[in-house]
C-alpha cells in the first residue's frame, strides 16, 4: 500500500487493542465469514456506539465476536455517537420509549430495529412505532 493514501478507517484503538486483535486475526480458526463479521462489529462499534451494537445483534453473537477480537465492546467502542440516535431506528426508538435494555433483551418488540437510515428516515420509523404502540394500549 502506498503511504500517500488516505486510511478509510481510522479506528480508536490503543497500541494494545490493536496487537490483541491483530493476534486474535492471525491465530484465527473457523468460518472466515464469522471473523470477517466480528471485523464488521468492531467498524460499527467504533462508528455507532456498543449501543447499537447490543440492538443488531442477539446476546450470543455479541459475545462472540468480543471473544475472536479478544476484546470487550464496551473497552473499544463508545457508548453511543452522533450516528447512534440519528441513523439506527432501533437505538433511535429505544431512546424515544425509554426503555433501551427492554429492546435489547426483546422485551419491547420494535419492528425493524436494525436498519440504519438517514434521519428523516429514522423520525418517520421513530414516530410510527410510537404513535403504533399509542393505539395498542387503546385496544
Amino acid at each position: 500500500m502506498e503511504t500517500n493514501q488516505r486510511k478509510l478507517f481510522d479506528l480508536n484503538l490503543s497500541e494494545e487493542q490493536e496487537q490483541i486483535i491483530l493476534k486474535n486475526i492471525k491465530e484465527f480458526r473457523g468460518v472466515g465469514t464469522t471473523l470477517e463479521s466480528a471485523l464488521g462489529a468492531l467498524i460499527m462499534g467504533q462508528y455507532f456506539g456498543w449501543r447499537v451494537l447490543k440492538i443488531l445483534h442477539n446476546p450470543l453473537t455479541y459475545r462472540r465476536y468480543e471473544k475472536i477480537l479478544g476484546l470487550s465492546f464496551q473497552d473499544v467502542c463508545p457508548e453511543t455517537t452522533g450516528y447512534s440516535e440519528t441513523k439506527s431506528v432501533g437505538y433511535a426508538i429505544s431512546q424515544k420509549l425509554g426503555s433501551f435494555w427492554a429492546v435489547v433483551m426483546g422485551k419491547r418488540k420494535v419492528e425493524d430495529k436494525g436498519l440504519i437510515e438517514n434521519q428523516g428516515e429514522v423520525e418517520k420509523h421513530v414516530t410510527k412505532h410510537i404513535s403504533g404502540n399509542a393505539e395498542e394500549g387503546k385496544k
